[in-house]
């Protein structure tokens, strides 16, 4: 069976917003697209190059030291910078969150374009299952769930997506490493006039058992926090499921040595960790149950978007300029540390239900069609104003072949709040091919199993 995009709808968004209205079928997928739905060539001014396989580790790479990746393209320099003087000469590849960020910021916001690197790479099973799941994957339970019955799982769910749901799908089940280990993993958030609350420091596993055989989950993570005395000893396990997309959350208090169901981790629930600055939605763009939107396709298009930010999540301990909390100032990170490229992404808008209630009633999803987790969400309010951008701060796992773990950058565009989340300097970010099944059950948070 063929499967080819909304052609008519398409065309019409592509006059509307500039979207590359191409139909594709499952038969391009390692042809015209990459195995897991990309456009394989180049885009027509080659300011785009076509995909040759990712990027091999640098030779300053240290196999001894695999969760710290140094930069294989420090030797770049931007091609473009984009600011408050220029940015109206490019607002084809800009949005309109990145544009009030301009007339907020007109002193320090700047977007510094590099060179495109197509830089991710997977393993060979990653892009065999991806053009597998064409014809094995579908959505179930109307339609928030994903039926694995048929073998569905281990690369991304639907590389040729026809609406909004498969390509937020996609976007849960791209490839960032079956567990990921995150020590000393910080969390703060910058006030407007650029000061820094530090709320935690924890031990974390980030895990993605979509690629487990007969998966039932498709997203998770545990926090051992260690800092601050108030929430030191206390274990957060969060678990998101196939059949539904449903949440289950539980936490350990060392205060009542009880496990509890935590429900209000999840949705617009503010996180009190990071002062309320981002919703636990927020995460990863957005992770946990889709029930309160519509999720509408408005096409693929290219577009200006964090990509390879190897220097701002893996800074070298002598660039002074953005190691640690020098990369953070007053209403946004340093723009000198964040490298932007011109990328396609699937532009996904989600409008809230009649009905349904959440501090966001509209978000637009600008997801990297290399990697299912770069790009960039922007969030409405009520009004209909711009509320928050959320920005993906990653690099892909060059050694590993996996698309990287995204750091969360949620700006709010009222109060000039913002998360600055992290590693701690020198810290990095190791694959774990695996952990005791146990790991992720409640049972086991009355205790730590992150050395």
């Amino acid at each position: 069976m063929k499967k080819t995009l909304l052609a008519t709808s398409l065309l019409l968004a592509g006059s509307l917003f500039g979207q590359l209205a191409v139909a594709y079928e499952v038969s391009d997928l390692g042809g015209e697209l990459t195995p897991w739905g990309a456009i394989a060539g180049a885009n027509a001014d080659g300011s785009i190059p076509a995909y040759t396989g990712g990027v091999e580790p640098p030779a300053n790479y240290d196999p001894a030291n695999p969760g710290f990746r140094p930069d294989p393209f420090a030797d770049d320099k931007p091609v473009l910078v984009i600011d408050a003087n220029n940015y109206k000469e490019h607002e084809e590849q800009l949005s309109e969150a990145l544009m009030l960020m301009f007339q907020k910021y007109p002193e320090t916001f700047k977007i510094n374009v590099y060179p495109t690197r197509r830089s991710v790479s997977y393993p060979d099973s990653f892009l065999e299952n991806s053009k597998l799941n064409a014809e094995r994957c579908k959505t179930i339970n109307g339609p928030l769930g994903l039926d694995t019955s048929n073998g569905c799982g281990q690369g991304i769910a639907f590389p040729v997506p026809q609406n909004g749901l498969e390509v937020m799908w996609n976007h849960d089940t791209s490839y960032r490493g079956l567990i990921v280990l995150q020590k000393n993993y910080v969390g703060k958030y910058a006030k407007p006039n650029g000061d820094l609350v530090h709320s935690y420091t924890a031990n974390a596993l980030r895990y993605q058992p979509f690629y487990e055989p007969n998966p039932t989950m498709y997203y998770g993570y545990r926090y051992e926090y260690t800092a601050p005395s108030r929430l030191s000893g206390q274990n957060t396990l969060v678990l998101d499921m196939l059949e539904n997309s449903e949440r289950r959350a539980h936490n350990y208090s060392p205060a009542t040595r009880r496990v509890r169901l935590s429900p209000d981790s999840a949705a617009d629930t503010p996180v009190s960790q990071v002062g309320g600055a981002m919703t636990f939605d927020d995460d990863i763009m957005f992770a946990g149950k889709k029930d309160r939107y519509e999720w509408n396709l408005i096409g693929r298009k290219e577009m200006y978007i964090p990509f390879n930010n190897y220097r701002y999540q893996y800074t070298d301990k002598d660039d002074a300029e953005c190691y640690g909390d020098a990369k953070f100032t007053a209403g946004h990170p340093k723009s000198e540390c964040i490298r932007w490229e011109k990328q396609r992404v699937w532009h996904v808008q989600a409008v809230l239900k009649d009905g349904q209630r959440h501090v966001y009633h509209k978000r637009d999803m600008f997801i990297s069609e290399d990697t299912y987790i770069d790009g960039y969400a922007q969030m409405y309010d009520s009004s209909g104003n711009v509320y928050r951008v959320n920005l993906q701060m990653n690099a892909p796992f060059y050694e590993s072949k996996a698309a990287g773990t995204a750091w969360n950058t949620v700006i709010d565009l009222i109060s000039g709040v913002y998360t600055a989340l992290g590693m701690a300097p020198g810290e990095g970010m190791a694959i774990v091919d695996s952990m005791p099944a146990t790991t992720w059950s409640s049972a086991t948070l009355s205790r730590r199993v992150i050395n």
